[in-house]
């Protein structure tokens, strides 16, 4: 009896130490199993976007920066953009990118570059675009990972609204102000030549910056092209001026005058916009406003119909002279 407890305490001792090397060896396992991935730290990092904040309905340069910092190389490393509403990589343009083996030295680290466009209703502030990255270890299996950045979106323009403030035969004044939402800097109003209007001295006048809501006035001595004016017209040719006149003011009068406005927006880009304003039937005509021309024109017409009337009025009376003078001599 005493032979059989002692093989049974050595039979449970034996299992024991099964037990125990079964355990250590299963947590020897486990933890290579986990130190494998982790033996390889790929890192993503966004470096820049240019520019600094991407415009709706433009495109926008993204920079990302990959690198190992474990202490295993990773291979057949591929990095990939996922673009997603409001970004967009145009047809034809390689979403993924093969980079090879990455090791742990600096010098394996990849830049990588996208260009991507903008919708243009995106909405102002932070976007999220996300990025994916896969490798293997050792030839076994393929690792992925994602990550996600912002990229900051804002519309750096603005806009105008022009009206003509005043129109004299010598001068225009032109009220121009700021609609839009940004500030515009170092503003300058310009009238670009064109077939309709010819712009005596300059054609540009300086606005400094201007503010959302903020408006100023530019004065120009603007002159439409072609029209008769009432020096040269004789007495044989007024018909054919009247014709001129009536349609010189249905044409050049009826014609928008083109006006341009260049800026620096908030991100430094200089920008040009074109705006038209109509100038009516009161602008002047080689000097002389429409107004005073019609009125010109009628003054002459009421003095030389007014004179007519005087002369056959004093033809009437001497006439009348004449007849009773010969009707006296008659009777004597």
């Amino acid at each position: 009896m005493g032979k059989f407890r002692k093989e049974d305490e050595k039979m449970k001792q034996i299992l024991v130490l099964l037990v125990v090397a079964g355990l250590l060896l299963a947590s020897v396992a486990k933890s290579e199993y986990i130190a494998a991935p982790s033996a390889v730290a790929l890192k993503t990092t966004f470096v820049n976007q240019d520019p600094y904040s991407a415009e709706p309905g433009g495109y926008v340069n993204l920079l990302f920066k990959i690198e190992n910092q474990g202490t295993k190389p990773a291979g057949n490393v591929v990095f990939e953009l996922l673009p997603e509403y409001p970004f967009s990589l145009d047809p034809g343009s390689n979403a993924t990118k093969e980079l090879g083996t990455i090791t742990t030295t600096n010098e394996d680290a990849y830049l990588v570059k996208y260009k991507v466009k903008v919708d243009k209703d995106a909405v102002k502030g932070d976007n999220e675009i996300t990025v994916r990255y896969t490798y293997g270890i050792g030839g076994f299996g393929n690792f992925y990972a994602t990550d996600k950045f912002n990229v900051s979106v804002s519309d750096p323009r603005t806009d105008f609204d022009v009206i003509v403030q005043d129109s004299t035969s010598a001068s225009t004044t032109l009220a121009i102000a700021n609609i839009g939402a940004n500030i515009a800097y170092s503003a300058i109003v310009k009238i670009p030549e064109q077939e309709a209007f010819r712009v005596t001295g300059t054609s540009a006048n300086i606005m400094g910056n201007l503010d959302t809501g903020e408006y100023t006035l530019a004065s120009f001595q603007i002159t439409p092209v072609g029209g008769a004016t009432n020096a040269t017209m004789g007495r044989e040719n007024a018909t054919a001026f009247r014709g001129s006149m009536n349609a010189t003011m249905s044409g050049v009068a009826g014609r928008n005058l083109s006006v341009e406005i260049s800026y620096t927006d908030t991100l430094g880009i200089r920008r040009t916009i074109e705006k038209e304003v109509r100038l009516d039937a009161g602008f002047g005509v080689n000097g002389t406003s429409f107004g005073q021309a019609r009125t010109t024109q009628t003054g002459q017409s009421l003095l030389s119909n007014g004179l007519l009337y005087i002369v056959i009025g004093v033809v009437g009376i001497i006439a009348v002279i004449v007849f009773f003078k010969f009707r006296n001599r008659a009777k004597k």
